[in-house]
């Protein structure tokens, strides 16, 4: 993820963490893409994908823009780089190229892209305004920056379950212990405008699951952070087995639903000059 000294990404990259990402784009991508195509992504345009992660909203930009458009995926992680690019080419997107860069100090071009995205990078980093602002920066004047990220209030059960209470107070304990904000969706609108982005519009994605992978997203995310959250003193290592057995009975009840972590989206145009 893309970091400056002082951000934490705890959660596994590259390979290690392929499959992870594949099951989110698998529980968000589908709305995630409802959203954008009702924006609008223009045929033949430039796109910005920020914190491109392994690549999966790279490889759908690429289809809507088509052969005459390109997008530009930007990721702190040589492991996520290397995986999108490899990826984008097994899919034969010849518009698509990365680069290994921080959200912060992307290197891209000034006002250059129709398009700059992000999706769940914001609420990993310690200076988000900053990364908007870049976001901003980037942009052609009247080009859609839209950026998607986590409001983690709305992960519960239900019936509610002392397990998914304890998971989404963990899960929002360790983002807090690293400077980093489990509910920043929400104040996206807010952070437009004062990155000078007008008129802001929000949206919220809130999925839920009675069966399948999918219902396990934030399991994943919990245990695969596990020792990060226990070297931090936020749980003990028996706790967190504990907590991993219980959420796995959940997982084969289909008489309990699991609420996915809401999804806040907001975009706006950068002004014309």
């Amino acid at each position: 993820m893309n970091a400056k000294p002082g951000d934490v990404y705890y959660l596994a990259t590259g390979a290690a963490g392929e499959k992870r990402l594949a099951l989110l784009e698998e529980v968000y991508g589908p709305d995630a893409a409802r959203i954008m195509l009702s924006v609008g992504i223009p045929r033949g345009a430039q796109v910005a994908d920020l914190g491109c992660g392994t690549g999966n909203t790279l490889r759908w930009f690429a289809e809507q823009v088509g052969p005459d458009g390109a997008v530009t995926g930007v990721d702190l992680s040589a492991a996520q780089v290397a995986i999108a690019q490899a990826r984008a080419d097994e899919a034969g997107h010849r518009n698509v190229r990365v680069a290994e860069a921080s959200i912060y100090e992307t290197g891209l071009p000034r006002g250059a892209f129709d398009v700059v995205h992000c999706r769940f990078v914001l609420c990993h980093l310690t200076r988000p305004m900053d990364a908007l602002r870049e976001m901003a920066a980037i942009a052609k004047p009247g080009g859609l920056v839209i950026a998607f990220d986590i409001d983690l209030e709305g992960l519960f059960s239900v019936p509610p379950t002392p397990a998914y209470q304890r998971t989404r107070d963990l899960i929002l304990a360790r983002t807090t212990s690293r400077g980093a904000d489990g509910r920043l969706g929400l104040k996206l609108p807010r952070m437009f405008l004062e990155a000078g982005l007008a008129a802001p519009e929000i949206a919220l994605v809130h999925p839920i699951h009675l069966h399948g992978e999918p219902k396990r997203l934030w399991e994943y995310s919990l245990l695969e952070a596990g020792a990060y959250t226990v070297e931090k003193g936020i749980c003990t290592q028996a706790e967190l087995e504990q907590l991993a057995r219980d959420l796995a009975a959940i997982a084969a009840d289909e008489t309990i639903a699991v609420a996915q972590a809401t999804m806040p989206v907001t975009w706006a145009r950068k002004p014309q000059i």
